[in-house]
């Protein structure tokens, strides 16, 4: 995500970034986001830093067109069911045998179940199903 902020600042683009943690004493990256541009909101579960909450209690405080996600799956889904617009999810998933022989790592899509290790780890808001 870094890395995509960077290239995102450097061509001209508005970029804020919701970091996710439990306690203030996990957080890091956000004095690197902020040098390069960006707009830091952070939040903590126990509220010892920052937002108290989740990433998505932080979520409705952003203004966007557009939304890059990565985390585990729950908050994934949350940020999926809160989202207004497009945006692009990069799943965490254990992986089985890493080159997509198992669908141990699948995910349902419109297109049929994609392999997050094959197929992914990045993909796009309109084409993910999630299991109720």
């Amino acid at each position: 995500m870094y890395k995509l902020c960077r290239d995102l600042v450097k061509h001209g683009k508005q970029v804020s970034v919701i970091l996710g943690f439990n306690t203030a004493e996990e957080v890091f990256y956000e004095d690197r986001f902020k040098a390069l541009g960006a707009t830091v909101i952070v939040a903590t579960a126990d509220g010892s830093y920052g937002v108290k909450g989740f990433v998505t209690d932080a979520f409705d405080m952003v203004d966007y067109t557009y939304f890059y996600t990565c985390g585990p799956e729950p908050m994934l889904k949350a940020i999926y069911n809160k989202s207004k617009t497009s945006g692009q999810f990069s799943f965490e998933e254990r992986m089985g045998c890493g080159f997509g022989a198992c669908m141990g790592c699948s995910c349902k899509t419109l297109y049929g179940n994609k392999r997050i290790c094959k197929d992914g780890p990045v993909l796009v808001k309109e084409e993910i199903i999630w299991e109720k």
